[in-house]
């Protein structure tokens, strides 16, 4: 009788605590939730094994990203990879924030268990407002010989729908070594914005100064010293490396980092 009055009071706390019950028999949700919380805690904390530990030591992943170009880049990761990931985030002021919006699907086994979800992301540099998108995750979650579940692998399709600060591309033309043109690509919402500059480059003795229609540039030529309102941004040995630095000045607002065409 005893025994009986036991297994009917822990049926009636599962009975009252349906959340409690339907995340005991679902464990696979509990490590997705449990990952959602663990990166957006990471830039607070910057306990990067709070992480880790949701990941199986053979954990494998895949991810395709869908720039808001348009283009696709592929790759593939192991714990390792991860790790090192997670380094740069929390050493790079980086910010990723996730927020689930809706479970598709999931399998439950009593050892294994698979969830797709879609996942909304914002990320973020010195607290600037950097991406915005959606993820589609697929887990693959096991138990194992300790009991605790992880994640074993991870595909994901991850697409960029807003970009405010990010990659940009620079393409300078050059007349002579005092005339340049220069068109910049950068990120600026739903699309890549570009904006035309010229540059006038005049000399007078050892200083060249490096003219746009927004700002004024001096370089001293011997020193290599490149300065915008007498401070010194960088050093450059030839006339295009200047323009770049100014280039990289005049954008750093929105360009992470700046390639040259």
């Amino acid at each position: 009788m005893k025994k009986i009055t036991y297994i009917l009071s822990i049926f009636l706390i599962f009975i009252s605590n349906p959340i409690a019950a339907k995340e005991h028999a679902e464990p696979i949700k509990k490590l997705l939730t449990d990952y959602i919380s663990a990166i957006n805690s990471l830039g607070k904390t910057g306990e990067k094994e709070d992480v880790l530990s949701l990941f199986s030591k053979d954990y494998t992943g895949n991810t395709t990203y869908v720039r808001l170009s348009g283009s696709i880049i592929k790759n593939s990761y192991n714990k390792n990879d991860i790790s090192i990931q997670l380094d740069d985030i929390v050493a790079d002021n980086y910010r990723f924030n996730l927020s689930l919006d809706k479970i598709a699907h999931t399998i439950q086994k009593e050892k294994a268990g698979t969830i797709s979800a879609l996942v909304s992301f914002e990320s973020s540099i010195d607290n600037k407002i950097a991406e915005k998108g959606t993820m589609i995750i697929n887990i693959v979650g096991a138990s194992g010989r300790d009991g605790i579940w992880r994640i074993v692998q991870n595909n994901m399709v991850r697409v960029s729908e807003e970009k405010e600060i990010g990659d940009c591309v620079c393409y300078v033309y050059g007349k002579g070594s005092t005339k340049f043109v220069t068109e910049t690509y950068f990120p600026a919402g739903v699309e890549y914005s570009h904006k035309l500059e010229s540059f006038n480059i005049t000399t007078k003795g050892d200083i060249r100064t490096i003219k746009t229609n927004d700002k004024e540039f001096s370089w001293n030529v011997p020193s290599k010293e490149l300065s915008s309102k007498g401070v010194v941004i960088g050093k450059a040995s030839m006339v295009k490396e200047a323009i770049q630095l100014a280039i990289k000045d005049m954008h750093k607002d929105y360009c992470v980092n700046v390639s040259f065409n």
